[in-house]
């Protein structure tokens, strides 16, 4: 009798633990192609694959003399003339309005001309948008390139999600927090992550639905296969 039961209650502890077969690629979470919204020719590159970066830090720069001149001498006239308006505007009568109103014409559009000067030399300058790591780097010093078609870095981020595939039909027993084991294509040891978010539709061309477990000690662009445990 006591066997009897033992079997019984082991039959329904193994019923309530299902597992879930998943296949998975591994992500960086943040993953960018570089480019810049300006052409020009590389003057300094400040980083190569495998670098460490963080956000906002000098990837490259392109040559910008010309530019930083006329910023340099487009600011001077703008402080100048804004300078004069603001004189004359103080003085009450000094001016007619017809004067006042051409004084402050010409500094707003010197106004206008620096900012738009200043944004462009910015536009010389390529950051990482992020913390990382340079995964690619496909340009070199003296090297031209053209506006917003040249990728000239790849960077990603250090933190690693795994994006699982498993059959829609499990979607309403598994849920955030659920364990999944995994081990990757080629190596034997098993791992383990949290799924941390479960995708609200299933792909139309395989009926598999996705979720993401974010892990540590994964190389982005590996794959393999477990298991989700259900609860």
């Amino acid at each position: 009798m006591f066997r009897v039961v033992l079997v019984c209650l082991m039959f329904v502890s193994f019923a309530k633990a299902e597992d879930v077969y998943a296949i998975f690629n591994a992500e960086a979470i943040q993953d960018a192609d570089l480019k810049l919204a300006v052409s020009g020719i590389v003057n300094e590159i400040f980083v190569d694959v495998g670098s460490e970066v963080h956000k906002g830090d000098k990837l490259l720069t392109l040559y910008s003399q010309d530019l930083e001149a006329q910023v340099i001498a487009l600011e001077h006239q703008y402080t100048f003339a804004k300078k004069q308006y603001e004189r004359y505007n103080r003085s009450g009568g000094a001016v007619d309005r017809n004067t006042l109103d051409r004084y402050r014409s010409e500094f707003k559009k010197l106004e206008a001309d620096y900012n738009y000067h200043r944004v462009m030399l910015n536009k010389t300058i390529l950051r990482a948008p992020f913390d990382g790591v340079v995964a690619s780097k496909d340009v070199d010093l003296g090297e031209g390139v053209s506006a917003n078609s040249t990728t000239l870095f790849r960077v990603i981020s250090k933190e690693v999600k795994l994006v699982l595939e498993f059959d829609f039909k499990y979607v309403s027993k598994i849920k955030v927090g659920d364990t999944f084991d995994f081990s990757i294509d080629g190596r034997k040891e098993t791992m383990s992550a949290k799924i941390s978010k479960i995708y609200p539709t299933a792909s139309t061309t395989n009926r598999k639905v996705k979720a993401e477990a974010l892990v540590s000690g994964v190389i982005p662009g590996t794959f393999g296969d477990g298991y989700i445990r259900i609860k």
